[in-house]
């Protein structure tokens, strides 16, 4: 008898019957056949693997033999013999041994693995191409090939329910379900996926239909499915690799289960860290407490989930990043192909968007420098694919800085069904972009505009108080037709300032934030009325030019729409330095070289003498406090511990005082903050940066006289910071300062006329005093400083009217023109201007001629512009959906990936032009403006045309002049650096240059002298406690043996073990140890730490304390080291108690709790 049984196998209209030939089966009878007609027969050979047809012999009885039938009157496919391979004795997804089998996994191998051409003559008629790949491992993409994917690496996917897990499928056929299966309903109760564009492009991150069905069944949290995802791209692991008993070792919150996945597929026993240390740095780095609490608020909220606002509690979401990078594959092919490569998650700051959706709903992708520079990279083809990432299809919408940003959607893997972890569902992208930038109702700008404007919502911002909709007040500009005097800052009242005060706990109430609100950025500066301000509802004013993104006025606003998300406060830095292209600026309009030559070697000198002032009573708090500021060690602390609050805060220092605050600053999202790599080893107590181990030296009461380690490493630091002096030319001008310029909301101020005032008292005057009020002339400048007008000299004045604006620069609105537009085209949206009043600069500055404010004739002739509108795209586009609208959108909104190395080119060629034709020359002026512009390419839709690029670069493409070079890696090539032509006059950085490092050698040789003086010997008070011990047993021996026998005993196991373990440090610390990346170094240190502390076993100790035992080990690791003085054994495993013994030797000492410790900060007031 021959029974037939028909698989339907998730495809649309696709029917595979196949026909077994067998002894009759009382399991089935005719009411299983669910028809047949469209059939499609195998004949099959007897090498077909069986592993599915033995797990499922209980319910089928079926004989050993098997004999396949050849049915003779089928034309759609002939008998062939399927090369399917798979092992049945591993616990793999197909595995025999599986806690939940299918069957489905062996016929879907059968599938992808039948001749394409078998395959696709059969289903070509009867299958809607939907191109989705049912993948084990992380695809490839070649980018430029245009022909569709294979059947043989796709699946055939049907969103009916009954189909959406291969265990229900299966079962369904065979009527009786195993214990251990997951129910019909763990899928059907989720949303169903949209199904995909038929012509849509798939590229497989790391994604496995039949895999996914089970993480979802067993409730895999997201946090394992990435961390296993990043194996999987990154080849250590296929997902056919997969035990299925094996993930119910990975159930479990985010929390509980992440730790694990190394465990179970990397079997490893991982070392935990040392109880109840680490325990901050883990709270600050960790994001799987930060998941869960997003996936909890998600299921708890439902359908009326509005994204992850501030709590009760203070808590908010979207902090964790997922990041990844992409590879370019190897090979010889003229199409590039790439890969992408999962990154660990990270905690950080958020953003509007983010919080709106959730982090897990955001990818990153990192594009390395070389790619980008690669002229044919094909990176937009690339990147407008759908990315298939753990059960979720992801889509780029905006890309900048060599960063690719996706998004998770709802459209469909396959399965039909969005997975179990998508908590909150993620939209679809068209709603996407149309919550966060309505394209019908923003129609008046380019659709290069409107793409911008993406970057936006990705700000590194921190939600604020929410503000009603009818006390977002909108202004008039007064002068609609003229120059637009306040462009970027509106008003807020003092209540509302008040009150984020006490809710982001700032010191004081800034007179101005930076932020975010509706479809409004920029400044909100403190409204001048004081009616207004005496309100307690706190409202916002905003104007025209503050408005990137419209809503609909019947459209009701989100709260985080209506929530000031806040990106930092008004702040006020003195000094200031300045960079090199201002220092040529200021030389260039009259300031005499001398001047800057004094004042790089004033900041020298004022360096290396305050590390090296080791005399008097206040001497080592002075040095302390040197040393602190010289690291910026106290802020570094704070911002590590606040993590992506840092900014907000006012934690976050970077190097570039006249750096602006980037209206959309990408960088502060995407990047991890310096001080989180630099975390200390609580174990040791030993700090990670040369500075935080130099001052808890010093405060321990070490020296640099008597301490051969201190002083080596304080030489360190001497020497680095120099060198980075040097190199870097950042010179410091006493008496200047960096903050946020803004008009001046009174009308006061002449055209030529600024205020500048600070709460404190902390500008230099010329006479030596110190006051809270810049007075006369001074220079005001803002980055980027490349033409003459980028400098202006103007008079500060205070105006009674304005003595409310503190710690902001305060620009006239009178005149003919925007003050911030002649510095490099500012506004008032956030950019930094610095202050400079040292009488030596200021008397010689000329302002320079205010026709190069403009740009010269016929420049436009440079580019292409694409002004196309969004009108008129809507229009050519009319009849059509959003849905359909998105692959050309996307063309715009990846417009970013286009001419990414133009900025940097510009600059090189800029830097030649100054050096070769002169500052003022109309091709350097040309080229300054071909900068600035192409920096603003992707808002304004500029793109310089390919033939002026080729002149350009033919013309001024030459290798940097030596003074760009000094400090940086130089490049491998026989090219000369430029020349400066004879008959122009020397170049202020050549000078500055030659005479730096005359001077930079002169305080390395008073540096080299004073270190010299002082010859390491040994410190008798870290010597003490292991000599104490020993006297101990020597006098305890006298009256009791075996008591000294035993403590002689434990002295042997303390004495083996730190023997022991300095072996082991000699060989992990070696020469090419420091060139290591930090985290790297720090394992390798808390490693040998804590295998120092935690051993030897004090079980059987009966003489010594733990504690006891700890100051021993530190003791005897300084006796054994002391030969080699300068050694750094002892410090790395036991800073702490190498600190404690010495501050109990020197007199009395207080224990201070590292939370307290770590927040002290020394003042000058405190040491005369």
């Amino acid at each position: 008898m021959i029974s037939l049984i028909q698989l339907k196998l998730a495809c649309n209209s696709l029917v595979l019957t196949i026909f077994f030939h067998h002894h009759p089966c009382p399991h089935f009878s005719n009411s299983h056949l669910l028809g047949t007609t469209s059939c499609v027969y195998l004949g099959m050979s007897r090498d077909m693997p069986r592993a599915y047809y033995r797990e499922v012999q209980e319910e089928i009885l079926v004989d050993d033999d098997w004999e396949f039938a050849e049915e003779v009157n089928s034309a759609l496919i002939p008998g062939i013999s399927l090369p399917v391979e798979r092992s049945a004795s591993s616990d793999s997804i197909s595995s025999t041994q599986s806690s939940i089998y299918s069957g489905l996994e062996d016929l879907s191998d059968m599938m992808c693995n039948m001749p394409e051409e078998v395959l696709n003559g059969a289903v070509n008629s009867i299958v809607s191409s939907i191109n989705i790949p049912m993948v084990s491992r992380p695809s490839i993409t070649v980018v430029g090939s245009s022909s569709a994917q294979p059947l043989s690496a796709m699946s055939v996917g049907s969103s009916d329910s009954a189909e959406a897990s291969p265990s229900s499928s299966w079962s369904s056929v065979l009527g009786k379900r195993k214990k251990e299966e997951p129910p019909d309903n763990s899928l059907s109760s989720r949303k169903s996926a949209r199904i995909g564009d038929a012509n849509s492009k798939f590229h497989s991150i790391a994604h496995d239909r039949n895999l996914q069905a089970y993480f979802d069944s067993k409730n895999i949290s997201f946090g394992v499915q990435w961390l296993i995802a990043k194996l999987v791209s990154y080849d250590v692991l296929a997902y056919e690799d997969i035990n299925i008993p094996d993930l119910d070792k990975l159930r479990g919150t985010n929390q509980e289960a992440t730790p694990r996945v190394a465990q179970v597929f990397a079997r490893q026993s991982s070392k935990g860290e040392a109880e109840g240390f680490f325990v901050k740095e883990r709270a600050v780095l960790s994001p799987w407490k930060e998941l869960d609490r997003e996936h909890e608020l998600a299921l708890a909220m439902g359908d009326s989930f509005d994204g992850f606002q501030r709590q009760a509690d203070g808590w908010y979401g979207g902090k964790v990043h997922f990041n990844a990078t992409l590879k370019a594959i190897d090979k010889k092919t003229t199409a590039p192909e790439y890969r992408i490569q999962l990154s660990p998650p990270e905690l950080g700051s958020s953003s509007r968007l983010t919080r709106q959706y959730g982090s897990k709903n955001f990818l990153r992708v990192k594009v390395p420098r070389n790619i980008l520079n690669k002229p044919q990279h094909g990176l937009e083809e690339f990147f407008s694919q759908h990315f298939l990432l753990c059960g979720l299809v992801y889509r780029a919408f905006y890309t900048r800085d060599g960063s690719v940003f996706l998004v998770a959607t709802n459209s469909s893997t396959g399965c039909g069904r969005i997975p179990s972890h998508a908590h909150p569902p993620p939209p679809s992208l068209e709603n996407y972009l149309d919550w966060h930038n309505p394209i019908y109702y923003n129609t008046a700008q380019t659709v290069a505009k409107w793409s911008s404007r993406f970057a936006l919502g990705l700000s590194n911002s921190v939600p604020g108080i929410a503000i009603s909709r009818e006390n977002i007040i909108y202004l008039q500009e007064e002068d609609p037709g003229g120059p637009d005097m306040t462009d970027g800052c509106g008003y807020i009242n003092k209540i509302a300032l008040k009150a984020l005060r006490e809710l982001l706990q700032w010191d004081t109430t800034p007179t101005a934030i930076q932020c975010r609100i509706a479809g409004a950025k920029g400044l909100l500066l403190l409204h001048p009325d004081s009616s207004e301000n005496c309100s307690d509802v706190p409202r916002v004013w905003l104007r025209e030019s503050q408005i990137k993104v419209k809503y609909p006025q019947t459209q009701k606003l989100s709260a985080g729409q209506l929530t000031i998300d806040v990106l930092r406060s008004s702040h006020m830095r003195s000094p200031s330095r300045l960079a090199a292209e201002t220092i040529v600026n200021f030389a260039e309009n009259g300031v005499p070289h001398s001047v800057f030559i004094d004042l790089m070697k004033e900041g020298l000198d004022v360096i290396v003498n305050s590390l090296l002032d080791w005399d008097g009573p206040d001497a080592m708090y002075r040095l302390w406090h040197s040393v602190a500021r010289a690291g910026a060690v106290v802020g570094s602390r704070l911002a590590r511990e606040v993590g992506g609050e840092a900014r907000s805060r006012g934690f976050a220092v970077k190097d570039d005082d006249i750096e602006d605050d980037d209206e959309d600053d990408l960088n502060a999202v995407i990047e991890t903050p310096r001080s989180v790599a630099w975390w200390g080893d609580e174990v040791s107590g030993c700090p990670s940066s040369l500075e935080e181990t130099v001052m808890v030296m010093l405060d321990s009461g070490f020296t640099p006289r008597d301490c051969p380690v201190l002083a080596d490493k304080l030489r360190h630091v001497l020497k680095t910071m120099v060198d980075n002096f040097v190199q870097r030319y950042k010179i410091e001008v006493p008496m200047s300062c960096v903050g946020w310029i803004v008009p001046d909301p009174s009308g006061t101020l002449a055209p030529d006329e600024v205020q500048i005032l600070s709460k404190d008292s902390k500008f230099l005057c010329p006479d030596g005093t110190e006051s809270n009020v810049v007075l006369g002339d001074v220079l005001l400048t803002r980055h980027p400083c490349k033409l003459p007008t980028d400098s202006q000299k103007v008079r500060a004045v205070e105006k009674p009217e304005l003595r409310r604006y503190t710690d902001v620069i305060v620009c006239s609105v009178q005149g003919t023109r925007r003050f911030a537009d002649l510095l490099a085209g500012g506004d008032y949206d956030g950019d930094k201007a610095v202050a400079v009043w040292q009488p030596s600069i200021v008397s010689h500055f000329n302002n320079a001629d205010l026709k190069y404010s403009h740009p010269p004739e016929n420049f436009s002739e440079n580019f292409h512009k694409n002004t196309l509108r969004v009108d008129d795209f809507l229009e050519q586009h009319q009849g059509n959906k959003l849905d359909d609208l998105i692959p050309r959108l996307q063309s715009f909104l990846l417009g970013g990936l286009r001419d990414i190395s133009s900025v940097g080119k510009y600059s090189n060629l800029h830097d030649v032009a100054v050096y070769t034709l002169g500052y003022a020359h109309n091709e350097t002026i040309r080229l300054a403006y071909m900068f600035c512009n192409i920096l603003d390419g992707a808002k304004s839709g500029l793109t310089v045309l390919p033939e002026v690029v080729k002149s350009d670069t033919k013309l001024y493409h030459k290798r940097s002049p030596e003074w760009k070079e000094c400090g940086e890696e130089k490049p491998e090539t026989n090219e000369i650096n430029a020349q400066r032509p004879r008959g122009m006059t020397e170049f202020v950085m050549d000078a500055i240059m030659s005479h730096a490092r005359n001077h930079r050698d002169l305080k390395l040789q008073q540096v080299d002298s004073a270190f010299s003086k002082h010859h390491g010997h040994r410190d008798s008070s870290l010597e003490k406690p292991w000599q104490d011990a020993e006297s101990r047993v020597r006098r305890v021996k006298y009256s009791n043996e075996h008591a000294a026998l035993t403590m002689e005993m434990e002295l042997s196991k303390i004495r083996e073990h730190v023997e022991k373990m300095r072996e082991e440090h000699k060989k992990h610390i070696r020469r090419s140890f420091s060139g290591l990346k930090i985290e790297r170094r720090q394992d390798i240190l808390r490693s040998l730490a804590r295998d120092f502390t935690t051993a030897p076993d004090l079980s059987s100790f009966l003489f010594f304390s733990s504690e006891e035992v700890a100051r021993l080990k530190a003791s005897y690791a300084y006796i054994h080291e002391c030969p080699n003085t300068a050694g750094q054994f002892p410090w790395d495993v036991a800073m702490r108690e190498l600190g404690m013994i010495k501050a109990r030797s020197l007199g009395p000492s207080k224990t201070v709790a590292l939370g307290f410790y770590e927040r002290f900060v020394l003042t000058r007031a405190a040491f005369h």
